[in-house]
């Protein structure tokens, strides 16, 4: 797995757990600090939502822009 396979996972993983937590915070809006632990859930999947974003144009830069040849090393 490369790199950005590997970011793009992590990056779907901490949206994932945010929707859980949002849903999980709808569903029992009566409990205590619920206004501050949504807003902090928000701001945690709006945080993620744009490191997707930027890594889904870092993705399709790198798919488009032409491979570049290693030089050999020279010992």
């Amino acid at each position: 797995m490369n790199i950005i396979d590997a970011t793009e996972s992590e990056i779907r993983a901490r949206m994932d757990r945010c929707a859980f937590e949002i849903n999980a915070i709808m569903q029992n809006q009566a409990s205590e600090g619920g206004v501050d632990k949504l807003l902090k859930h928000l701001n945690n999947y709006q945080r993620a939502a744009a490191q997707f974003e930027i890594l889904q144009k870092v993705k399709d830069q790198i798919s488009t822009s032409p491979p570049t040849e290693e030089e050999p090393d020279e010992d």
